[in-house]
């Protein structure tokens, strides 16, 4: 028997409404953002977006990266049909993201996008996004609105999410270099919230 995950739940039912929820001008955002990554990625030859939701990444990614192999991986089943609809181009995994059905060393890049809240266990997390990153390989959290829009937003949503909070700078800091990542960098800012760090 399947052990019950409320966070699962929230989001398979959220999925129908997940598009609807955000404007035409969020893709040409993200577009600026991933761009600050295409001479550092350059050579980049495989990249997972885990927590890909409705795959809205997954074209910036695409465009930005024409020739890496694009593998995508959500909680949420229904997240994931909308996802191939949108991009029938990466592989998707219906998984969760302290157990990934990866080899060590899998991906140059891992980009986690308005994911790093709902993990439920951090550091487990961060240290089996680490197993699939090559050395040297690059994890991106990302979030294209603020820590205060972002964690406003799930206290208001309530229920699975409400404690699902974007953590301060020094705290992600702490928490990639506990999990073993070098060459830590975050940016909280009013626009966006990025933090990467070095398999």
């Amino acid at each position: 028997m399947t052990q019950r995950n409320p966070r699962r739940e929230f989001f398979e039912d959220l999925a129908p409404r997940w598009d609807s929820m955000h404007g035409p001008e969020r893709e040409a955002k993200l577009r600026v953002l991933i761009e600050r990554f295409r001479k550092v990625w350059a050579d980049a030859r495989s990249i997972l977006d885990l927590g890909t939701g409705t795959g809205a990444l997954l074209p910036v990614i695409e465009r930005a990266f024409p020739l890496v192999s694009l593998r995508a991986v959500d909680l949420a089943h229904a997240m994931l049909i909308r996802a191939h609809s949108r991009n029938g181009v990466a592989g998707l995994a219906n998984a969760d993201a302290r157990w990934l059905p990866f080899a060590p060393t899998s991906f140059d890049v891992v980009i986690c996008h308005a994911t790093f809240p709902h993990f439920s266990d951090k550091p487990a997390t961060l240290r089996e996004l680490r197993r699939t990153l090559r050395p040297g390989g690059m994890l991106l959290i990302l979030h294209d609105s603020s820590r205060e829009q972002v964690n406003a937003i799930h206290r208001r949503a309530g229920g699975a999410i409400a404690s699902d909070i974007l953590p301060r700078a020094a705290e992600t800091r702490a928490l990639l270099a506990a999990a073993g990542y070098t060459e830590v960098t975050v940016e909280d800012t009013p626009e966006h919230y990025i933090a990467t760090g070095l398999a």
